[in-house]
């Protein structure tokens, strides 16, 4: 299996993991693990009364965003003998990552709390996102040079 699918099938799952503990997190409340100061708690968030967008809590995006990227992931990279394809994956990581630029302007703006745990499922899409850009920012030397060795 190619690195780059690898890296990502592995933050997928991770992201997998972080939304699940969120999720329970926010549904037991049990929010001692990340309340770290006034400004700097997921209780805080947790409890803004800003969690939900259309009735639909943000933690369940988060159950259903990274399987899907997942899932999407392996079938498009054909189950890793190809590179992860960033012409499909780009476009969806970043509808990912314009919604995570909402939950920023609630947690800095709005609410005035950062969610640790929020902020590691945001880093987890970045991450994801990072991954399907390399192969798209490689240069290709042969066609420079096969470029230079034409107009000589």
């Amino acid at each position: 299996m190619e690195r780059l699918t690898e890296a990502y099938l592995i933050v997928s799952i991770a992201g997998i993991g972080i939304a699940i503990y969120t999720a329970f997190e926010y549904l037991t409340q049990n929010l001692s693990t990340c309340n770290i100061n006034p400004q700097i708690s997921c209780g805080g968030v947790f409890q803004s009364g800003h969690t939900s967008l259309f009735g639909i809590p943000f933690y369940a995006t988060g159950l259903v965003w990274f399987p899907a990227v997942l899932a999407i992931g392996a079938i498009t990279s054909k189950l890793g003998k190809t590179l992860v394809n960033s012409e499909i994956l780009l476009p969806l990581l970043m509808v990912g990552n314009v919604f995570t630029a909402y939950l920023w302007y609630l947690e800095l703006a709005v609410i005035h709390i950062i969610c640790p745990l929020c902020v590691s499922l945001y880093a987890v899409n970045y991450a994801l996102t990072g991954i399907v850009l390399i192969p798209l920012l490689r240069t290709e030397p042969e066609e420079s040079e096969n470029s230079a060795s034409s107009s000589s």
